[in-house]
């Protein structure tokens, strides 16, 4: 069984923009450190864009963001242009912000991690946006070869 990615209904993509109106509301706090905002700039546009971001886990001072739509993705293919502006993390924000690719022998790890942690909210976002996801080795590997994670490390 593969794994495909479908696109989000209109109700699930407004869902998307609460937490950058909770974030600009300064109520980033609220999500308990599960959902950060980026900041970041079209890379044609050069218009100022803030996308919601769920963390997958937070490791050695990283935060671990999968990107269902990988490096199609806006919001990465902004900040692979442009870096990112701005990280708004709770009641943090942060100007100085590296970010990285995860390789697919970590990214398997992260993902392991993801669904140990926080099972309930994996099973309902794994199962939603990649039907056909089962949660075996076999899955999740196939997951970590083919899907995009990114590391954000504020300074």
């Amino acid at each position: 069984m593969t794994v495909q990615r479908k696109r989000p209904s209109r109700l699930l993509k407004l869902g998307f923009k609460v937490p950058v109106w909770l974030y600009r509301a300064h109520l980033g706090f609220l999500f308990g450190g599960r959902i950060i905002a980026i900041v970041h700039h079209g890379r044609k546009s050069g218009k100022r864009y803030v996308s919601g971001l769920e963390i997958l886990t937070r490791h050695d001072g990283e935060m671990l963001i999968f990107s269902a739509w990988g490096t199609k993705a806006d919001w990465f293919r902004n900040i692979e242009a442009g870096g990112v502006d701005e990280l708004w993390d709770r009641r943090e924000r942060y100007s100085d912000v590296a970010f990285r690719v995860i390789e697919p022998g970590e990214a398997f790890d992260v993902l392991a991690r993801y669904e140990l942690e926080h099972s309930r909210t994996a099973k309902q976002t794994l199962t939603r946006m990649l039907p056909g996801y089962d949660f075996s080795d076999e899955m999740r590997r196939q997951l970590a070869d083919t899907g995009t994670i990114v590391a954000f490390k504020p300074a």
